[in-house]
């Protein structure tokens, strides 16, 4: 299977995808690098998969032959499909083309085919993840050699244009234009202001958006915060808070969790080295959630109702709860691959095995020159994380089922209620 590539893969998802592109962005800045993402939908994708050339494929780059081969054949040829319509349907006609919707074997199916795309960026140099059919390329480099970085760029995506025509596939037109859309990361805008100039927008098959650092979060992370779980759970929070009084505490409860906290907990391992300000915007959006399923008045106290009675989590331990959770996942092999790659054991490294850290289980951790990248990295944020942890809860949560990871450790983030009866309640 293809290593970056995130789509319907167990352990795999948008989050750890995004966890991996924004430690990639943020290592780059701090080594002083500019980094380029090409940004690439297919069109129609699983409708245009040609079954004479995936048949090859599963024959040549992966060894499937006999009668195995066959069975692939016989399910996805000789289809036939027809459409009704009230009492009306049409005649029944062929699909030579195109995966089975619904099937089983469909996802799994299109990621083979499209595997090759990996190994067309590599062969210019650009790093590249895919998430189903949609692919981010990335390339780093220092700022004097931007406009070399772009024509490399240039080229791997008419490389990629022209393997996704030969392969009956296209770009979706409108959602990139010719090649795709680029965004420009870099710590000093002033550098790329001439490199911008040589390939204006008009001219270039390739969009360009620049991004000073202050505004890599707004972009990969203040979306989120804005759009996803603000706008979208205060609208919910409203119509909720409506019809409250008709509700059970139960039902309220349950539509809490699917229509509010969902939103907040998703893609949240990204949220790592937030600012205090867009911390206390997703926090106020947990307090009117508790106060909508309690039904207490917009300015009591509601920290401790939190605490006692719902047993959440607040913001920041959330966000660690979920970089813990992928660290045991990496610890234990289950991880995408592209996580596994930040977590080193000291007692690994030849040259610290005798150290008395390599006997305590750490992880090394990387150093960083600025203080965006130390607080934002996966890479360091991560092992950071797990090395914080006594030495013998990280020996027991590797031992615990999922499950009991998951209480185990939120016990021990839990809030100190005073009380350990009140942390084992969570």
């Amino acid at each position: 299977m293809p290593s970056f590539q995130s789509g319907f893969r167990k352990f795999h998802s948008t989050e750890t995808l995004l966890l991996r592109l924004v430690t990639d962005v943020f290592q780059a800045l701090d080594q002083g690098h500019v980094t380029l993402l090409a940004l690439y939908d297919i069109s129609a994708a699983f409708d245009t998969v040609d079954h004479s050339i995936l048949l090859s494929r599963l024959s040549n780059s992966f060894g499937i032959t006999d009668r195995a081969l066959l069975w692939f054949q016989s399910f996805l040829t000789d289809r036939t499909i027809s459409v009704v319509f009230g009492s009306n349907r049409t005649p029944w006609a062929a699909v030579p083309y195109g995966l089975p919707q619904g099937s089983v074997l469909a996802p799994l199916l299109f990621v083979l085919y499209t595997s090759d795309l990996g190994g067309i960026f590599q062969l210019f140099g650009v790093s590249s993840h895919q998430f189903a059919d949609d692919t981010q390329a990335l390339l780093h480099g220092p700022a004097s050699s931007a406009v070399q970085m772009v024509e490399r760029l240039l080229e791997a995506s008419s490389a990629i244009d022209s393997w996704l025509s030969s392969n009956r596939l296209r770009l979706n037109p409108d959602k990139t234009n010719s090649y795709g859309l680029v965004v420009v990361f870099s710590s000093i805008r002033l550098i790329l202001i001439p490199f911008i100039s040589d390939f204006p927008t008009s001219t270039s098959p390739l969009l360009f958006v620049t991004w000073e650092l202050s505004w890599i979060l707004p972009f990969l992370l203040r979306t989120r915060l804005t759009r996803f779980p603000d706008l979208a759970s205060i609208y919910h929070l409203r119509q909720l808070r409506s019809i409250r009084r008709s509700l059970s505490l139960h039902a309220i409860t349950t539509l809490i969790h699917a229509l509010i906290c969902t939103r907040v907990d998703f893609g949240n391992a990204a949220y790592i080295g937030l600012s205090a300000s867009n911390t206390h915007k997703l926090q106020s959006i947990l307090n009117a959630a508790a106060r909508v399923i309690g039904d207490i008045p917009k300015f009591a106290h509601i920290s401790g109702y939190i605490r006692d009675t719902l047993h959440w989590l607040p913001i920041q331990q959330r966000v660690q709860f979920k970089i813990l959770s992928l660290m045991r996942n990496c610890l234990v092999g289950v991880a995408p691959s592209y996580l596994r790659s930040f977590c080193t054991f000291v007692s690994s490294l030849p040259a610290r095995a005798s150290l008395r850290s390599s006997t305590r289980g750490l992880m090394v951790v990387p150093r960083m020159r600025s203080a965006t990248a130390h607080s934002r990295c996966f890479a360091r944020v991560g092992p950071s994380a797990w090395n914080s942890l006594p030495h013998s809860l990280r020996l027991e949560l590797l031992a615990l089922s999922p499950s009991q990871f998951r209480r185990r450790l939120k016990t021990f983030l839990f809030p100190d209620t005073g009380t350990e009866t009140g942390r084992e309640r969570c």
